[in-house]
């Protein structure tokens, strides 16, 4: 009997079978975790990201984190690459509605919104709502001014939807106009040639209080006490008796990922996005952690998928 060729054969079924293979449960994990991102290098998740790997890496018991990028198509070429991969928890995807829109916005999608496990948020931004005070003091006069007459909104599509899904709920409607990127929207805001600007909080505490006010929150989640306080304290979505459309920065996996994988992660990733020390640099940076745990962003991310494809058709 050959055994060489004996004991290759039984290493090369117990990779198959899962057993001593980076895919194995009980010794997850180990080696490199792929962190992929949909978007290119240079960008906020791009930046994001790379200041979570290098501050939280720590956490995920001894393995490195490797941000990779997969731009294109709207963000969904990242996706495609993430359900390629083997359903190891190898490769996490690390997400904003982004591709969630893309995907929605296709008759023939080449996946679904719902093929991956949704395993928390590392961060969330909203759409608020910016005015000037001169036109609409507050949300009643908004509304008012909404049903006697041609009301724009501008912002980019993902923005566009929060403004929407909220006014549409008040038994309203408005003209939304659609831009590129948030930047050409406020300059067309402080130019007079647009009424709203939907724009993210960070961006609106550039604008509020010199050249507007912030309206409103659209968001489903709270924005940070000082942030909401430099803004004027803006009610959000369900302080009007609204349902608020989140945008979160999500983390998920293939999902056919283990379970017992998928639970070693969620716990790895919240001490981490909960660790005081890696909170600090974020909020340093101006990009706080917004964590959700993985049943809360589950939930969450179901809710915001239906309201996009909701909302979706407001903006035609």
């Amino acid at each position: 009997m050959d055994f060489t060729k004996t004991i290759a054969a039984g290493a090369a079924a117990a990779l198959v079978l899962g057993f001593g293979g980076p895919a194995a449960a009980d010794d997850y994990p180990t080696g490199t975790i792929n962190w992929v991102i949909p978007f290119g290098a240079g960008g906020g998740s791009d930046r994001l990201s790379r200041m979570f790997a290098a501050e939280a890496e720590h956490h995920f018991g001894g393995a490195s984190l490797n941000v990779e990028n997969h731009p294109g198509a709207g963000a969904v070429t990242g996706w495609q690459h993430v359900l390629n991969q083997p359903a190891d928890g190898y490769t996490v995807f690390n997400a904003t509605p982004t591709p969630v829109i893309s995907l929605l916005s296709e008759e023939d999608a080449p996946v679904d919104p719902g093929d991956i496990e949704i395993l928390g948020y590392l961060a969330a931004f909203a759409s608020v709502l910016v005015v000037r005070e001169d036109e609409f003091p507050d949300w009643d006069s908004f509304v008012e001014a909404l049903n006697e007459r041609p009301v724009t909104i501008g912002g980019t599509n993902a923005l566009l939807l929060g403004a929407a899904n909220v006014i549409d709920q008040a038994g309203a409607e408005a003209i939304y106009v659609p831009y590129g990127s948030t930047g050409e929207s406020v300059t067309d805001f402080l130019g007079g040639h647009i009424d709203v600007a939907a724009v993210t909080e960070s961006t609106a505490l550039t604008i509020v209080p010199e050249n507007g006010i912030a309206l409103m929150n659209t968001s489903s989640i709270a924005l940070p006490d000082d942030v909401n306080e430099a803004l004027g304290n803006p009610p959000m979505a369900t302080d009007l008796g609204f349902s608020g459309l989140a945008f979160p920065r999500w983390v998920g996996m293939h999902p056919d990922t283990p379970e017992e994988i998928m639970a070693t992660f969620a716990e790895m990733f919240e001490a981490a996005a909960t660790d005081p020390d890696v909170q600090a640099v974020f909020e340093d940076a101006g990009e706080p952690i917004i964590f959700l745990n993985r049943e809360d962003a589950a939930a969450d991310y179901e809710a915001m998928v239906e309201t996009m494809r909701n909302a979706l058709g407001l903006l035609q």
